[in-house]
């Protein structure tokens, strides 16, 4: 059992030193690049969005961190909270498990909420993941992960990491397809880390000019392993053969997620258990056809809120895409930055019904 110390006392939160119908499409099976990550059983770690009509923060890795964080130590473990640099409430005899693969390929999210930490394993700029190394990202998330922990006392919350792998770019590079990858030694360092500490990994495509199929392929050695995910952003999805990703707000359709879903349920046979497909959204320009989404035997489809601003538009967000079709899962993204004013975790588990993904950016 690892005890993980240390609480924020600015804004973002400062982790502790102490250091994640049918199959259409058949992925090849292809060897993992990394060393074979292997969930610690015994790391039980012990832990302490708002949609708006526009999303307009560009996503890009050279947007500047607005605080630089300073790893600080506490010898008592405490609750991440939003509102006030000094309020940090001790906690004690909460822990929250490891995360562990689902038997039988058994639905991800009965009885649990993860909790995660949004960012690139590449650098800062994309949120508050990749400010610090891989092992203090996971004190930072098993913190963030137990100020819910101590509310859902009959769920468990399971931290993870919310990487973006394929990055959106202004520009079109040698291939023309306006991203850039983050390499696999960098990835495969970052999955290992969190399988070792009990994080589940989620693999973020932002698409560009590049297609679902073709950076799935460039995932498919890390969505074969146990407790890695996979999510899509439709604002950088750019459809219309013109646009410059971020420069417009891209789209999605439901004829896409499906290919995904195809390609992610043959990932999930390969690893043995479901898969989750995360799906953000803010803006109805983002996605058209859900009346057309399937529904994979072998993945559970999250619909992510995922704009930032006050907790009256982020709220009235959630509460639409979850009476719209092919809604399984509710997703719900914080901004420790840009949201005005970050919800308290007791609000947010107030939300109905109750979201299964939980994601700091």
């Amino acid at each position: 059992m690892v005890a993980l110390f240390g609480a924020p006392t600015a804004t973002p939160p400062v982790p502790s030193v102490t250091p994640t119908q049918t199959a259409t499409a058949t992925p090849e099976p292809i060897s993992t690049p990394i060393s074979s990550p292997t969930p610690s059983p015994t790391l039980s770690p012990t832990l302490s969005p708002t949609a708006t009509q526009t999303q307009t923060q560009t996503q890009t890795q050279t947007q500047t961190p607005p605080a630089t964080l300073t790893p600080t130590v506490a010898a008592t473990p405490t609750v991440i909270t939003e509102t006030s640099a000094a309020a940090t409430q001790p906690v004690t005899d909460v822990t929250v498990l490891p995360a562990s693969p689902v038997a039988d390929f058994g639905p991800l999210f009965e009885n649990r909420v993860w909790v995660g930490l949004y960012g690139t394993c590449a650098g800062s700029g994309l949120g508050i993941l990749g400010r610090v190394s891989a092992t203090e990202t996971v004190t930072m998330a098993v913190q963030q992960a137990l100020a819910y922990q101590v509310l859902l006392t009959d769920t468990q919350v399971v931290p993870f990491f919310h990487m973006v792998t394929t990055i959106a770019d202004p520009h079109p590079g040698a291939d023309g397809d306006y991203v850039h990858r983050v390499t696999t030694e960098t990835l495969g360092l970052w999955v290992d880390v969190a399988q070792a500490h009990g994080l589940f990994s989620v693999l973020d495509i932002q698409p560009g000019y590049s297609t679902i199929a073709a950076e799935m392929a460039f995932l498919g050695p890390f969505l074969q392993l146990p407790g890695v995910h996979l999510a899509l952003d439709p604002e950088f999805s750019m459809l219309d053969g013109v646009s410059v990703p971020g420069a417009k707000i891209g789209t999605m359709t439901g004829a896409m997620v499906n290919e995904a879903q195809a390609l992610l349920n043959e990932y999930a046979l390969l690893a043995g258990e479901r898969k989750a497909l995360i799906i953000h959204q803010f803006d109805d320009r983002m996605f058209s056809g859900k009346e057309e989404l399937v529904d994979y035997p072998n993945v559970d489809l999250v619909w992510d809120s995922d704009g930032f601003g006050g907790p009256g538009a982020k709220i009235a967000d959630y509460n639409q895409y979850a009476t719209e079709p092919g809604f399984e899962y509710g997703g719900f993204k914080l901004f420790y930055n840009y949201d005005v004013p970050v919800m308290e975790p007791a609000t947010v588990i107030e939300l109905v019904p109750l979201p299964a993904f939980l994601v700091y950016q």
